[in-house]
Order: C-alpha cells, then sequence, then structure tokens
C-alpha cells in the first residue's frame, strides 16, 4: 500500500512523455501516390482533348479510365486526414477553425490563382458581343464561393477550369471531417484513435470497423442505384450526360470514398505498432512537434525533408510480393478492361460512373493504400517512393490545378493553340513548381501563423 503513491507518480511522468505533442509520421508513398493520380487524370483530359501525340500513336483507349484517379485522391484524403488528425477532439469552436483556416489555406490560394490564369472562359462578363445566361452567372457565383459542386443541378463544368470541381468537393469533405470524425469515435466508443492501440481494446474496435466499412460501402452503392433507375428511363443522351455527372462530381457522392479511406486509415493505425506511429521503424519519415511551427511548416511544405530510417531489418517477403502482383493485376484491369470498354462501347459510356468510381473503384483503393503503407519494402512502394515522383507529388495539386489553364493562356498570347501532349506536360510541371513554391506555400506559412493553435496530441 506504501508503494502505491510512488506507481502513480511514475504513470504520471510516463503518461506525461507519452502525451508529449506529436504529430505522426508521414507516409512517404502516399505522396507518389499524389503524383501517379495526377499523371493519370493528366492524361485522361489530354486523351479528351484530342492532344497531337496521344492521337498520332493511337492511344486514345489506355487513359480512358482515368477518371478513376479521382477516386484514389479522395479515399486518400480521408486516409491522410484521419493518420495526422484522428486524436484531435475538436470539441472547441477555436479547434475546429484552426482545422478549417488550415485546410483552406492549403486549398484556396492555388484554387483561385488558377481561376485567374483562366479568366478568359468567362470572358461575356466583359465582351459586350457575348452575353452571359442566367446560368452562367450562377456557375460563376458558385465557382468563386465554392460551392459548384455542391448544388444538385447540371451546370457546364467545363466553362471555367473544368479540373477544378473536385476541390470544391474537397472542401466540403474537409468541412465535415470534424464531425465524421466524432461520430466514428463515438460508435468506437473512445475519444481518442490512439486508445484503441491497447490490446483489450484493438480486437472489439478492429470488429466495428470492420463492420462500418463494409456498412460505408454497402451504401455506397445507393446514388448508383439510383442513377441507374434514372438512365433506364431516359433516352435523351444529353439528359443521360447531366444525371451522370451530377453524381460524379457531388460531395454527396464522394463522401463514401472519403469515409472509407477515413476508416481504412483507422485500421491501419490499430493494426501498426505503436512505434511505427511514433519512431517509423517501418516508413521513410520525419516527425514534427507541433509545439515547433517552424519544424510543422518545413514537414508541411516539402516531403524531401523525409529522413530514411534504418529498414536494414526488414526483408522483402511474401506478403510485399503478393502485394506487387495486386498492384499489377489493378493496373491491367484499369488499361485493359475498364478504358477499352468505356472507349470502344457506347453502351457502356453511360455507366461510366460504375467503372470509375463506386464501391469496386474504392475497395481496390484502400487496399491499395492500406497495404502499400503496410508493405514499404515492396517493389510497388519502392518504385512510389521513387525521386522523381515524389517530386512529382509534392507539387501535384499545383499541377493538377493549373495544367488545363495552359492552353487558354497560349492561345491568348500566341493566337493558336498548342495540342502537343508533351509540351503541356512540361509546361504545366514549370508552372506547378512556380506556384507551389511562390503562392501555395507563402500563404501556407503566413496563414499558419497567424490561425489561432490547436494542438493535437498522438500517441
Amino acid at each position: 500500500m506504501e508503494l502505491s503513491p510512488i506507481v502513480n507518480i511514475e504513470q504520471v511522468q510516463s503518461e506525461s512523455k507519452v502525451k508529449q505533442p506529436t504529430r505522426r509520421p508521414l507516409i512517404h508513398v502516399f505522396t507518389g501516390f499524389r503524383a501517379l493520380a495526377c499523371l493519370w487524370i493528366f492524361m485522361f483530359h489530354s486523351t479528351l482533348n484530342k492532344m497531337d501525340e496521344i492521337v498520332k500513336f493511337h492511344i486514345e483507349w489506355v487513359s480512358w479510365s482515368g477518371a478513376a484517379g479521382v477516386t484514389l485522391f479522395f479515399c486518400l484524403s480521408g486516409f491522410v486526414m484521419v493518420w495526422t488528425y484522428g486524436d484531435c477532439e475538436f470539441k472547441s469552436t477555436k479547434c475546429y477553425w484552426s482545422f478549417i483556416g488550415r485546410r483552406a489555406a492549403r486549398l484556396f490560394p492555388l484554387y483561385y490563382f488558377s481561376l485567374l490564369l483562366s479568366i478568359y472562359d468567362i470572358r461575356c462578363v466583359w465582351v459586350k458581343d457575348k452575353s452571359c445566361t442566367r446560368e452562367y452567372f450562377i456557375l460563376i457565383v458558385s465557382t468563386l464561393l465554392p460551392v459548384r459542386t455542391w448544388i444538385p443541378y447540371r451546370l457546364d463544368f467545363e466553362k471555367w477550369n473544368a479540373a477544378i470541381w473536385s476541390v470544391q468537393t474537397e472542401w466540403f469533405l474537409y468541412l465535415v471531417f470534424p464531425f465524421l470524425l466524432r461520430l466514428i469515435r463515438y460508435l468506437l466508443n473512445t475519444t481518442k484513435i490512439s486508445l484503441l492501440s491497447n490490446v483489450n481494446n484493438k480486437t472489439k474496435a478492429l470488429i466495428r470497423l470492420y463492420f462500418m466499412w463494409f456498412i460505408v460501402l454497402c451504401i455506397s452503392t445507393i446514388p448508383f442505384l439510383f442513377r441507374f433507375t434514372i438512365l433506364d428511363h431516359i433516352t435523351n443522351t444529353a439528359y443521360q450526360f447531366a444525371s451522370t455527372s451530377v453524381i460524379y462530381v457531388s460531395p454527396l457522392t464522394r463522401i463514401f470514398e472519403f469515409t472509407l479511406g477515413i476508416l481504412t486509415g483507422i485500421i491501419f493505425i490499430l493494426k501498426s505498432p505503436i512505434d511505427n506511429q511514433t519512431n517509423q521503424s517501418d516508413m521513410n519519415v520525419v516527425i514534427t512537434s507541433l509545439s515547433n511551427d517552424k519544424q510543422q511548416e518545413k514537414n508541411e511544405s516539402s516531403s524531401t525533408s523525409i529522413s530514411h530510417t534504418n529498414n536494414s531489418h526488414l526483408k522483402y517477403n511474401c506478403y510485399c510480393f503478393m502485394f506487387d502482383i495486386y498492384f499489377l493485376l489493378g493496373l491491367l484491369f484499369f488499361i485493359f478492361i475498364c478504358a477499352p470498354l468505356l472507349f470502344n462501347e457506347p453502351m457502356f459510356y453511360g455507366y461510366s460512373s460504375l467503372i470509375c468510381m463506386g464501391p469496386l473503384i474504392s475497395l481496390i483503393m484502400c487496399t491499395y493504400l492500406y497495404f502499400s503503407a503496410k508493405y514499404s519494402l515492396s517493389l510497388t512502394s519502392r518504385l512510389l517512393t521513387t525521386s522523381l515522383l515524389i517530386n512529382m507529388g509534392e507539387i501535384s495539386y499545383a499541377f493538377y490545378c493549373l495544367v488545363d489553364t495552359l492552353p487558354t493562356i497560349f492561345l491568348l498570347i500566341s493566337g493558336k493553340n498548342e495540342d502537343s501532349v508533351i509540351m503541356k506536360l512540361f509546361a504545366g510541371i514549370g508552372i506547378a513548381v512556380f506556384a507551389r513554391h511562390y503562392v501555395e506555400m507563402p500563404f501556407y506559412t503566413w496563414a499558419n501563423r497567424k490561425l489561432p493553435k490547436c494542438q493535437c496530441q498522438c500517441q
């Protein structure tokens, strides 16, 4: 009995050390996945625009399933959010708006910069010869807000930098993330994800997570059942395309992919050793202290600062091999099954939303993310963490926002269209590097210093 006060003091001291406000390590392979998804979508957009090299070499069909890259982005976003903010309680208004402010500072500088570069697309506002319809005016206002994809109405997304529709959907998902996280933690009967790492709690929590994952996957089929019901009763091709587009861009459809990414991230946290979440013996990472603002900004601003830990005790095993085979089969599925079906069979184009998104694609993408993070020594993970893909992944958001503004800029400057996909690729990389270093990061660094701090304790 006399030793109990001493034990309590030691427990308090150990808990105080454990509760140092540290951020979970950056999962290096996800940066490579951003590059892969970004280039996949770029090739898809280039195919739609019939760029010279794609038509010349008759490879139009290869990237026709590139819309699935957007599903990868949303699943990845949910995984990264819960990995980074899974232990944030979001109980106070200050903490919520601190999170939202930082997400806005990350998204909107490049978003509005891309709108500025493509402002010629809405020249009807100042050109007398062109008149702006009411629908066009709604499109402009909803794009500036930005809530265009939140409106369940088919607006012409091609009018003003069509690619940024996903940023508007992502913004909606960021707004609801704290509430989703609190709901999931309530269902798991915990206040912090890290508390579930206890052996006694982990098994029950994993069973609940698997069940929740399955339920969300099943519920995600509802928008597509609704879509197919409409399609069967509509013969007008324009209306079929409109209904497909509304479902494709709607945050109410994409929230299931985001939620599946969150649940996959929690499963990964619980099934990973605690040491891998802090000291990172299984992935290339940097630990960032939230109390050190400069260190946090450095880690957020560039994944090139990742330190390579010693993985000599890990080996390439049969599980790594199985994941490599699975990843390869997935690529073959998208390139040689999904893409030809969409390109060559008009009857399948009406169901493109099912082939490029939905439960099956979400399942594939979430398993990609989980196993690539788990088996960091697989050939797939090594390929995705090469310096070329890492560097591309760092500028992937800037590239995605800005690359489709270049044809308009080139047309204004030279008076002719530039149809070379190679020129567009390198020009897009160039403007993305510029925008990241002189638009995105300076604004984010400034906002990060100005916004109130809300420390989240991870482990």
